[in-house]
């Protein structure tokens, strides 16, 4: 007897290098590079330049895993199909687990609330509870209609909100240009390396939101390669950005570049005079919206796969018979995201989102050397990152350094999280076994 799910009909596979592209960069560009810049410099002054390039090279190496990962599992869900391709379901209900609550459903409702915060600072009215949880259920209303009416109106809406809030930073580079003064880009002296490191790991936390792409793996037109393309574009484009927005705003600032919480602000005030700062208000705004509307089109199929696999309830891996999207994924994750931001409860959700994401992202790279070894190839001939085993393990070295800087805290809340997640399915695929059918997970 065939799976009732799986008899329901398929998702469409509509999503080329512009969809994944734009939806990694509108993950990726949020509202850290709105205050980054000033941050390095304290630390490192005009050399900070030294660790966006650092940073660069160590996200390229994530950025290889995933691209290798998603170009072998054709699957949806993104790093939790990739995860459980590689390790089975307990590994991959746990990556799951990590991409829906820790990458997923915690940030997109902290930018959700701070996007209404922006936008209360431009009209105060919106400061008002019932206003802001109105605003907030429109909003995902309308994106959950656009994306459950069918995943390319999801890309197009995602390309257009990308391209729309890029222009405000593109033109703080281009103008900026003119106005630098190049002794405010002179190195005093070669900083330190455990200085450079410190920058760098402030700069990955900006760089992370990749992953968000690959959520479209089973929309995706040929995906073994669109999806190395697609990260390529945007991991390229985004350090680009970030380099060139540092350069500007340490070469227009200078020293007072280091004092500053507002450095892009700053800039566009010296720009553009008094509307300067309305400006990169509005890009702020802006940015964060690009975030939204790329996280819907992207995370509720994390929840889709998960429930596809029998992880979730079965009803949420409904597909519309008509529009072939996952209709009830998208409905449930975009109530949950308004639920959680008008609580406020999201606050207590950072420390899991930080910690949370790092470990999947080392699921995932460990996961490449166990998919090269099972040689999976569901979605035709694979790229392969070059270098044989050196990228993944050292992608991976990045990661747990990273882990060791975070607080005893931070690691228990995301050890005790996995721990448990991972008892739990443990106990489902025991009695999975005891009863055959009752879980099918994608990629196996």
């Amino acid at each position: 007897m065939s799976d009732p799910v799986r008899a329901k009909p398929h998702l469409d596979r509509v999503v080329g290098v512009p969809g994944i592209a734009f939806a990694a960069f509108n993950c990726i560009v949020g509202v850290g590079i709105f205050s980054l810049p000033g941050l390095v410099a304290g630390l490192l002054g005009p050399a900070a330049i030294i660790a966006y390039l650092v940073c660069a090279v160590l996200i390229c190496l994530l950025g290889l895993c995933f691209a290798e990962a998603g170009s072998r599992v054709k699957a949806s869900g993104g790093l939790y199909a990739y995860a459980g391709a590689a390790f089975g379901p307990v590994v991959g209900g746990v990556a799951g687990m990590l991409a829906l609550f820790a990458g997923a459903i915690g940030s997109a409702a902290a930018l959700a609330r701070f996007f209404i915060d922006t936008l209360a600072a431009l009209w105060p009215m919106l400061g008002n509870g019932g206003a802001s949880l109105a605003l907030l259920s429109a909003i995902y209303a309308t994106l959950a209609v656009v994306n459950i009416s069918g995943a390319r109106d999801g890309a197009r809406l995602t390309v257009t909100i990308g391209v729309v809030k890029l222009m405000p930073l593109l033109s703080i580079v281009l103008f900026g240009a003119f106005a630098i003064e190049p002794g405010n880009l002179a190195w005093p002296a070669i900083p330190p390396a455990d200085k450079v490191g410190q920058g760098a790991m402030m700069l990955v936390l900006a760089f992370l939101g990749v992953e968000c792409g690959l959520g479209l793996s089973g929309e995706t037109r040929d995906p073994a390669r669109t999806i190395p393309r697609a990260l390529a574009l945007a991991l390229g484009g985004v350090a680009v950005l970030y380099i060139a927005l540092q350069i500007t705003a340490q070469g227009v600032l200078g020293p007072a570049l280091a004092g500053t919480a507002t450095p892009l602000a700053d800039v566009a005030g010296k720009l553009f005079g008094p509307m300067g700062a309305s400006l990169l208000l509005l890009a702020t705004a802006m940015s964060i919206g690009g975030f939204i509307v790329a996280d819907m089109f992207s995370s509720p199929r994390t929840a889709f796969a998960l429930a596809e696999a029998g992880q979730l309830p079965r009803w949420i891996a409904r597909i519309h018979p008509t529009r072939h999207t996952p209709s009830n994924a998208i409905t449930l994750y975009a109530t949950a995201v308004v639920l959680v931001s008008a609580s406020g409860s999201f606050k207590q959700l950072v420390v899991l989102t930080v910690s949370g994401t790092l470990l999947l992202y080392l699921i995932v790279c460990l996961g490449v050397l166990r998919l090269r070894a099972l040689d999976v190839r569901q979605a035709g001939t694979p790229f392969v990152a070059p270098g044989g085993a050196l990228v993944p393990v050292a992608a991976a070295g990045i990661i747990v350094w990273l882990l060791s800087t975070l607080e005893a805290r931070e690691l228990l809340t995301g050890s005790a999280f996995v721990l448990v997640t991972a008892a739990i399915y443990q106990v489902r695929q025991i009695r999975g076994r005891a009863a055959p059918g009752v879980s099918t997970f994608p990629g196996s």
